[in-house]
């Protein structure tokens, strides 16, 4: 049987349009699909290490501690697995209460904050432990069935070198769920101030309206190249190549160019296909796509340089109101913060410290007399004094002429020759007034107090007497 050129002609044009047809398809969607994984997975990355960094450390690393305290005593470990089950119940009925302590409420409120500003799905804070190779739920921000601490999960094959190098955090990585769709994830470690690596800052993204819109895309394009068969099964090859196969190699080109990551972002925009039909609805759909992600990526980044810039604000303004504005050295709020500390250490049972009072003698007469910025010398001078005396101690003004030392390591070792040195110091001083200063000076060491205050206060009683002893002293 005879087959006109005609029909050869239909034929082979309908071919080459399946052919270019498909090509498009797949070259579109292979290289869209590749460069918005990417794209999420680098900003689940940069989210996760800004969270990371943001986070409160040491809240994170007292948390962690009574964490793994529970989990270590706990003989039977359920995996989440066994959601609902009674042993499952039973394991998690251990972890009561973490939630009430003001750690994890700190910390929630601190990660909802992040997550509202952001458009992800979920941040929460996790642990590993190698021994079970675990991975231990601390802290789940998620406004929907969050994770409460303590459900257990095993680690992922992928993610198994944390094992032994905890350091590399959790590389972004997507998965598709029943339970949690299209999901990117990604972790960074937080270090606690010893350069330790204490727990991991976990970002999840939903990627089910991209992957929905990817199909949406697919769906179209295959839907013009089945349109596109039929136009060209009516039409001459010249009207098949300038209004069918060069607009999609057009667009085949830019989605390449855009998955490569080209700085012409214009690119799409400077195509302007106008040919009246679904090639044309196509070139639109691409490029509001391709504009959309672009916003969101902007405004991800975006918002990530904002949630930088008021953590360092927030650094600075710590930073100022933890110093006294006088002399330099720790101000009332940095001085009340560490009594806190030492009483978190007395309840450990691992405190190990001292507290000594200084009192600068004669400052309201000197103020009277010679005015305030003379008296303001003397107290700049005696804390100068301290602080060369004190060298490996912290110092803090709680008052006018008020200075407390909290003693450490060879400063609490060396009290006596210390406070001897410090008498000797100030007994030396020459000069006006406010230059030949005098101050009184009483030290006491923790031994079974219940809480800081008290040893302060023991510290206080003997400056006093001292002073007390001076005064009389003088006046015989």
């Amino acid at each position: 049987m005879k087959i006109s050129l005609r029909t050869k002609t239909f034929i082979l044009i309908i071919i080459i349009a399946i052919i270019f047809g498909a090509s498009g398809v797949i070259i579109g969607s292979t290289f869209i699909r590749r460069m918005v994984d990417n794209s999420y997975k680098n900003n689940a990355k940069q989210l996760a290490d800004t969270v990371a960094e943001v986070v409160d450390a040491e809240k994170l690393e007292t948390l962690k501690a009574e964490l793994m305290k529970i989990y270590n005593s706990t003989e039977n470990k359920v995996t989440s697995d066994d959601w609902g089950s009674p042993e499952f119940n039973a394991y998690m009925a251990h972890f009561d209460g973490l939630e009430n302590r003001p750690e994890f409420q700190s910390v929630l409120e601190q990660l909802r904050r992040i997550q509202n500003v952001n458009d992800v799905d979920c941040i929460y804070v996790t642990a590993i432990d190698v021994p079970s190779e675990g991975f231990i739920y601390m802290v789940d921000a998620a406004e929907e069935d969050p994770c409460p601490p303590g459900v257990l999960d095993p680690i992922f094959e992928e993610n198994r070198e944390l094992l032994t190098n905890p350091a590399r955090g959790f590389p972004p990585y997507i998965t598709n769920t029943e339970a949690y769709g299209w999901l990117v994830t990604a972790g960074a470690p937080v270090y606690n101030k010893d350069g330790e690596v204490i727990c991991y800052t976990m970002v999840d993204i939903s990627m089910d309206a991209i992957r929905a819109q990817q199909q949406r895309f697919t769906l179209t394009l295959t839907g013009v190249l089945l349109l596109l068969t039929v136009i060209i099964s009516a039409t001459s090859l010249f009207v098949v190549n300038r209004f069918i196969v060069r607009p999609i190699n057009m667009l085949s080109n830019t989605t390449v160019h855009y998955s490569a990551g080209h700085e012409n972002k214009n690119e799409i925009d400077n195509l302007n296909i106008r040919t009246g039909d679904e090639i044309q609805s196509l070139y639109h759909s691409i490029k509001k796509m391709m504009h959309d992600i672009d916003g969101y990526i902007d405004n991800l980044m975006n918002t990530t340089q904002e949630l930088i810039n008021t953590r360092n604000k927030a650094d600075e303004m710590d930073a100022l109101a933890h110093r006294d504005a006088l002399t330099g050295v720790g101000s009332k709020l940095a001085y009340d913060q560490k009594m806190k500390e030492l009483d978190e250490d007395i309840r450990q049972g691992n405190a190990r410290f001292g507290i000594v009072m200084v009192d600068l003698n004669y400052l309201k007469k000197l103020n009277d007399t010679y005015g305030h910025e003379k008296g303001n010398l003397a107290i700049t001078k005696t804390c100068g004094i301290i602080c060369d005396v004190f060298v490996h101690s912290p110092v803090y003004r709680i008052g006018g002429d008020e200075f407390v030392v909290i003693l450490k390591d060879r400063d609490y070792d060396n009290i006596e020759n210390l406070d001897k040195k410090f008498k000797q110091v100030i007994s030396e001083t020459k000069g006006e007034p406010w230059e030949k200063v005098s101050a009184a000076i009483g030290y006491a060491l923790y031994t079974d107090e219940h809480s800081a205050d008290e040893v302060f206060r023991k510290a206080d009683h003997i400056m006093y007497e001292n002073k007390k002893k001076y005064k009389q002293e003088r006046q015989s």
